[in-house]
């Protein structure tokens, strides 16, 4: 486990479209009351995060009938140590230092779980994650979130979005995740490596919430190439890091 001293930050995209793509909501799709959201802060340049990569896919395809989505961030301080992660961003580095800062944790370490904005681990623990996921899945949700009319073109994603349940203290984070990409890695702790990162996320916005439905926008990168497989994963959270609801898309490319 590799950790490291360090801050929580936002960036809000826009858009532009060109086709509808079907979504869904954990609840309405798979007929459940409870779901999680697995974040994990990993990055290409720590020798204890492939195990981490790893045991994330094995989740995502586990738990595939569950209401159950991952979300793979790339921090960027161990950048330095001579391999630069593409998918890295100063952004998740604040993020999982605010999450620090929400876990009375003078450390961030990778690779690190996180379940539902509340319970923290160590990303390559599978008995953990299995325990932690079984506990969440058993709790009850309690804001639904809807995501709808996706449209898509070169370069930004524009949807719709509802919430149901109360909102105070609360905002809508949405995440463009790429399902899959391979990358070998020439120097650095994985020097000599290939490999393979699932969920990663592109971008995240945040949205105030002060109508219970809108129209949002977020940019694809120029990282996502045409044959890529891309998804929308959005959830709802409180200013305490908890998280309240959440649904994801299907997958999409840029055609």
């Amino acid at each position: 486990m590799k950790t490291f001293l360090l801050g929580i930050s936002i960036s809000i995209i826009c858009s532009i479209s060109f086709f509808d793509l079907p979504t869904f909501n954990f609840n309405e799709e798979n007929d459940k009351d409870s779901f999680a959201i697995v974040q994990l802060f990993t990055s290409q340049g720590c020798s204890s995060c492939p195990s981490a990569d790893i045991l994330l896919e094995k989740v995502k395809k586990e738990y595939a009938s569950e209401n159950v989505a991952v979300l793979s961030y790339h921090v960027d301080y161990w950048n330095r140590l001579g391999w630069k992660d593409p998918f890295s961003k100063k952004e998740f580095t604040l993020l999982q230092n605010a999450y620090g800062f929400a876990f009375n944790s003078n450390r961030i370490y990778t690779p690190q779980a996180v379940i539902n904005g509340k319970i923290h681990f160590v990303g390559s623990n599978e008995s953990k994650m299995n325990g932690n996921l079984s506990k969440f899945l058993k709790k009850p949700v309690k804001n639904m979130v809807q995501i709808s009319d996706v449209e898509v073109s070169l370069n930004k994603v524009k949807f719709k979005y509802i919430i149901q349940g109360s909102r105070l203290d609360k905002e809508l984070k949405v995440a463009l995740i790429l399902e899959k990409r391979e990358t070998p890695v020439k120097r650095g702790e994985n020097g000599g490596k290939l490999l393979t990162n699932s969920n990663i996320v592109l971008e995240e916005i945040t949205i105030s919430l002060e109508n219970k439905k809108g129209l949002a926008e977020i940019e694809i990168p120029s990282i996502v190439n045409k044959e890529d497989n891309l998804q929308i994963v959005s959830y709802l959270q409180k200013s305490d890091f908890e998280i309240t609801g959440a649904t994801q898309s299907e997958t999409f490319n840029l055609r």
